[in-house]
């Protein structure tokens, strides 16, 4: 859904921007997909077996926030968290298309 983020990287920056892993390091763009798609397993099987997604999906946000803001600041992590919205918005554009 997007670029992989190196976030051990993002100290060593100057200019305060993400990296994101090029094309040619596929090795490390698995391992970051393969641990963003097991969290998002996880959470999806919680939010099942608690009966309660929406609780979920809060209490992984606020996570997920409150530590990126930590790491990269809240510049960054508004636009990060604007990015997903408009990923959301665009698949659901995509799937409510008709021509």
């Amino acid at each position: 859904m997007g670029s992989i983020i190196y976030l051990h990287e993002r100290n060593k920056k100057s200019n305060g921007e993400l990296d994101v892993v090029s094309a040619d390091d596929s090795s490390e763009q698995e391992r970051l997909e393969s641990i963003r798609d097991g969290v998002e397993s996880m959470l999806t099987l919680i939010s099942g077996i608690r009966k309660d997604p929406e609780a979920v999906a809060l209490s992984s946000a606020r996570f997920g926030i409150m530590r990126m803001c930590q790491l990269y600041g809240r510049a960054e992590t508004m636009a990060f968290v604007g990015r997903c919205i408009d990923t959301v918005e665009m698949a659901e554009d995509a799937l409510n298309y008709k021509p």
